[in-house]
């Protein structure tokens, strides 16, 4: 009888497994072990005679969608490949299962445009992952909903304008390989630190193949042209510097077109509440040289 027992048991169990309702269409898997990181218990398998039930679990929205089990082997798994000096990503997908081939692919596919510096991303099944941008020109990722509302808030908080919503990639997507053309150039602005010595000029160094040298080539211009220290105010890589007044304040911000750097600057007038706003020169990423921007004379309020 106990032989019995258990044989009925294991089949009960493996029928359970086979025919959960829902295991397809909720992507929920089993989890002998209870819910693990990012993921929450949504029922058991049931469990008689000796045998005990078996928690079923399914993810809790926080996680990456690689993080749980594989339910179906016609699943459809991507990855991504980016390069902090890359205006565009690389994305290797449309894969049947998990494994390291999409992310040599995608990894080869950006060395060969950026050399050394590509960096693998987060991987993702069955769904889109969102790309967004900040207005340095900086790029951020998400793949739920929740998740990418939370992460363009919060990039959105740190400047003047909304975060842009730069790509929306599918799992599908056999392949996304950027060429040349995607290497970014980078502008930068410094001024005199302080008020001490303050000349109402900013200087712009662009053109440069990273930002920590377009910021160390305007700093250095200022320090040349003033003998005085000085520090960086804004910086982009393939974007534009937008130079405004407000009243007696000298201002500039950077943004990723030439409209929005526009708008990025009529919304920090707004944040001073004032009557007289002022937009100036706007100097482009991609135009190398080091210039010089006049404000004019300081007035006062």
């Amino acid at each position: 009888m106990q032989a019995k027992n258990c044989l009925t048991g294991i089949i009960g169990l493996i029928g359970a497994l086979l025919f959960w309702p829902t295991a397809a269409s909720a992507q929920t898997f089993v989890c002998p072990n209870g819910p693990g990181p990012g993921e929450v218990q949504v029922g058991t398998t049931g469990g008689s005679h000796g045998v005990a039930a078996i928690p079923i679990c399914a993810s809790d929205g926080r996680g990456s969608p690689e993080d749980a089990p594989d339910p179906t082997p016609s699943s459809s798994h991507a990855v991504l490949v980016w390069h902090p000096d890359a205006a565009d990503v690389w994305v290797a997908g449309n894969y049947v299962y998990k494994d390291n081939v999409g992310e040599s692919v995608a990894l080869r596919e950006c060395k060969m445009v950026m050399g050394e510096g590509c960096t693998k991303g987060d991987g993702w099944r069955n769904s889109s992952i969102t790309i967004i941008r900040d207005h340095n020109g900086d790029f951020y990722n998400s793949w739920e909903s929740e998740g990418r509302k939370k992460v363009l808030n919060e990039c959105s908080a740190k400047q003047l304008l909304p975060c842009e919503v730069f790509a929306k990639i599918k799992s599908s997507t056999s392949k996304r390989s950027p060429g040349a053309s995607v290497r970014k150039y980078y502008a930068a602005s410094a001024w005199v630190k302080g008020d001490e010595g303050y000349d109402n000029k900013l200087y712009v160094a662009s053109g440069y193949r990273t930002a920590d040298e377009a910021i160390e080539a305007a700093v250095k211009g200022c320090g040349n042209a003033t003998s005085r220290q000085c520090e960086t105010n804004a910086w982009t890589g393939n974007g534009f510097i937008q130079t405004y007044r407000v009243v007696s304040n000298h201002n500039a911000t950077s943004e990723n077109s030439s409209n929005r750097a526009k708008e990025a600057a009529q919304a920090g007038c707004k944040k001073f509440k004032a009557k007289s706003c002022i937009l100036q020169a706007q100097y482009d990423s991609r135009t190398s040289g080091l210039f010089v921007h006049d404000y004019g004379p300081t007035k006062a309020p």
